[in-house]
């Protein structure tokens, strides 16, 4: 009977922690009275605020260009990116190339612009990062004393140098980037591949390359596949968010990329499941393991009812 008093005794007494750990332990009433109505987007439906997020998808899809178009448009002040309604605040982008140096950006920004514009001092708020070394510490230091909206990693596979099938060593990579993000409110968007064998499945999370360890720590991911009859047509495709209900991500946004290496939005979306190869993928697969040139596999395809161009069919078996 006592023992039982003194257990009443303690369920009654207030739930208090002092010092330096009650900075750590936040009570859910401190929490709920802080009032969000919602999850916040740096760019509306595709990227959450504060969080970590990452595109992929197959080689020579457009990636690092769709990435470069929306540091501009966040630096630029613009209302929306490709038809997606942007957040209004600091408009300040960091974008480590891994890949690209100076020589190739600066073909892309011209590229971009064309004659449009020789000098605007907007562009001051873009910076780019080519030397990674230190970078967790770098970008510390540089979002600890400025106001970024976003840093982009182009690309996730150059900095990490684990193993990508461990999952341990992936989410401590990415945890490094995750206290930034929670730290500062600055978004980090990671690009990404998608494996070789998911080439012409329907567009899902689990064709990323390496552990799941690398999509269970990020809020969102964006897919972005080639068009099979357009060579000139991208799908961008939602296949991860957790702040989205299943609607909103059952189809693709089909973009269009253009002359300036940029995309422009079109009006139609596409099922996701209809976006996985034809079936004629397969009898391509078995021609080529014979050694048939892609000509004579396109001829032969075309003699079955396909029409099928060759470069199409490089792009889908190699």
């Amino acid at each position: 009977m006592e023992e039982n008093n003194k257990k009443k005794k303690m369920i009654d007494l207030p739930f208090q922690i002092e010092g330096s750990l009650k900075k750590l332990f936040i009570g859910a009433d401190e929490i709920k009275n802080k009032d969000y109505d919602s999850i916040e987007f740096l760019v509306d439906k595709l990227i959450p605020q504060g969080t970590l997020c990452a595109l992929v998808g197959e080689s020579d899809t457009g990636k690092s260009s769709l990435l470069r178009q929306l540091a501009l448009s966040l630096v630029y002040g613009d209302s929306d990116f490709l038809g997606f309604k942007l957040k209004e605040s600091c408009r300040n982008v960091i974008y480590v190339s891994t890949e690209d140096g100076e020589m190739a950006t600066s073909v892309w920004l011209n590229k971009y612009f064309g004659e449009e514009i020789a000098k605007d001092d907007r562009l001051s708020k873009l910076k780019y990062v080519y030397n990674t070394e230190g970078i967790i510490k770098n970008l510390r230091e540089v979002v600890s004393t400025n106001c970024v909206d976003l840093i982009i990693i182009d690309s996730y596979a150059d900095l990490f140098t684990g193993s990508m099938n461990n999952s341990n060593e992936v989410r401590s990579f990415l945890n490094m980037y995750n206290n930034i993000a929670n730290e500062f409110g600055v978004t980090v968007v990671f690009l990404h591949h998608t494996k070789k064998a998911s080439a012409g499945m329907v567009p899902n999370k689990n064709s990323i390359l390496g552990s799941q360890g690398f999509e269970a720590k990020l809020r969102s991911v964006l897919m972005l596949t080639q068009d099979d009859s357009d060579e000139s047509l991208r799908h961008l495709c939602i296949v991860k968010n957790n702040y989205l209900p299943e609607s909103e991500k059952s189809m693709s946004y089909v973009l269009r990329f253009n002359e300036h290496l940029a995309f422009d939005i079109t009006s139609d979306r596409v099922k996701l499941n209809e976006l996985a190869l034809e079936d004629w993928i397969e009898d391509a697969k078995r021609m080529k393991e014979d050694g048939m040139s892609y000509r004579e596999i396109s001829d032969k395809l075309l003699k079955k009812g396909y029409t099928v161009s060759k470069s199409k069919l490089q792009r889908k078996l190699n």
